[in-house]
């Protein structure tokens, strides 16, 4: 699995280039996050653009990095962005979309932090 990483305005937006992330690449991906959040990243966007599935697993490495965020300073967030129809429905149906915040571009996530 390929994960982009960039820095734009003091947040970090990691983009899996992936279509599934499921429990093929899920503890790459959580592995990816938290290895950024214990460089001392905080500000986190997620670009889902080539995600149309994500299964518990991926959903987890998600969760798993808020969590350590929250854990931590208390400071920072995951929001997530260009986020696929699929997914969309599927962070609705189980209301982690109460959790995560999703913006339609990074560029808008990335000013929600401003």
């Amino acid at each position: 699995m390929q994960i982009e990483v960039a820095n734009e305005h003091g947040t970090t937006i990691v983009r899996p280039t992936t279509e599934r992330l499921d429990i093929e690449v899920a503890a790459e991906f959580r592995g990816m996050l938290l290895s950024l959040i214990d460089q001392g990243h905080r500000q986190l966007v997620v670009d889902l653009t080539d995600v149309t599935f994500i299964d518990s697993s991926g959903l987890g490495a998600l969760v798993s990095a808020l969590k350590t965020l929250k854990r931590g300073s208390g400071s920072g967030d995951v929001r997530l962005a260009r986020v696929q129809p699929s997914v969309v429905s599927l962070l609705e149906i189980i209301r982690l979309n109460r959790v995560f915040t999703s913006y339609a571009t990074v560029e808008q996530a990335i000013q929600s932090y401003a």
